[in-house]
């Protein structure tokens, strides 16, 4: 060490925080050189040395874990975010925009596509209810596209099980049809129109189809739900819920033994276009990257929850039990955490 640079060390002494050091003894003697007007002897000047290492080591310390935490206080924001702008939305247009997110396949084959999108956390969270009716007059999916369109929603953004993504693609852009990274011959994404309003049921990239598959929170009420006969107790990675504890927890009104239909539908990027020329246009959608999922890997986007339905007491769901028009209950990160939880999470961590 040459002189200059002693010289800059003692500076960068005297001007620092002493007070982080924990132990009494080294703090205590950290003061009263900062305190010394005149020169350092030689040992004094190996002690100097010393704290600012233990100082350096100290200020590591005190922000470990600072980037983990801002993940999870960014999703908390960009779900306050989300929610608000949501009911702004709501308030102006009576309706909430189109074009959602499905993170479930459109066959329901959970092979390729979303299945290669979802993070770990998502698939152990939200489920699908696959249908195989869905072009008969009366049956429980058309009375769920008649509750989802009353509120704004017809076509729901989707991928088939083929669907496979060149190198280089971004998982929250991979539903869109005009993304280039999805790979065109197996499946690009398009819209899942819910149901066209007559015979021929929902459609897929315009072509007519019979089984189909919408994104859910499952539920299992007293042991076990049924919509339109068909289970929505399972989660994508086959683990069945506790009751509805989590549906509970999102939203009061769902209690722990009935049955509940809940589409979960991602906020994803072709919701602003079916915003253009509204009086209130949504520009962009959030991110909501947390601690557990990278946007890099998987898809990260705020999630939707629309209760359409429920059957009291554990009871199969039929067509007569779907509300006239879906409920918003509830926004919630792509591991399927509340706001209030995505915020104890980062301060927890930090």
């Amino acid at each position: 060490m040459n002189i200059k640079q002693m010289k800059t060390a003692i500076h960068t002494f005297r001007n620092a925080d002493v007070s982080i050091i924990k132990d009494d003894a080294m703090r205590a003697k950290a003061q009263q050189l900062q305190a010394k007007q005149k020169g350092f002897t030689l040992l004094e000047l190996l002690v100097v040395i010393t704290l600012l290492a233990t100082l350096a080591t100290a200020a590591l310390v005190a922000y470990n874990g600072i980037g983990d935490t801002a993940s999870d206080t960014a999703a908390a924001n960009n779900l306050i975010s989300a929610q608000s702008t949501l009911n702004n939305y709501r308030a102006i247009e009576s309706g909430y925009p189109d074009q959602w997110d499905n993170i479930a396949n459109a066959s329901g084959t959970d092979t390729n596509g979303m299945a290669t999108l979802r993070a770990d956390e998502t698939s152990a969270f939200f489920g699908q209810w696959v249908v195989a009716d869905a072009g008969t007059p009366g049956s429980v999916w058309n009375a769920v596209a008649d509750s989802m369109a009353a509120v704004g929603i017809e076509e729901i953004q989707s991928l088939n099980n083929g669907a496979t993504f060149e190198v280089g693609y971004v998982p929250n852009l991979a539903l869109n049809e005009s993304y280039p990274l999805t790979d065109e011959t197996n499946g690009r994404g398009s819209e899942l129109e819910l149901w066209s309003g007559d015979t021929s049921g929902a459609l897929f990239d315009g072509a007519s189809v019979t089984t189909a598959a919408l994104s859910i929170v499952p539920s299992n009420g007293d042991g076990g739900c049924l919509a339109g006969g068909v289970s929505i107790a399972a989660a994508f990675d086959t683990s069945i819920t506790d009751e509805n504890q989590r549906l509970n927890l999102i939203n009061d009104s769902l209690d722990d033994d009935d049955c509940a239909l809940v589409i979960a539908v991602g906020y994803g990027k072709d919701v602003p276009g079916s915003t253009v020329g509204d009086k209130v246009e949504i520009t962009q959608v959030p991110t909501l990257g947390t601690n557990n999922i990278n946007p890099a890997n998987n898809y990260a986007r705020a999630i939707a929850l629309f209760h359409v339905g429920t059957a009291d007491d554990g009871a199969a769901i039929v067509a007569t039990d779907i509300f006239k028009k879906a409920r918003l209950i509830g926004i919630v990160g792509p591991e399927g955490r509340t706001r209030d939880e995505v915020i104890a999470a980062a301060n927890n961590q930090g």
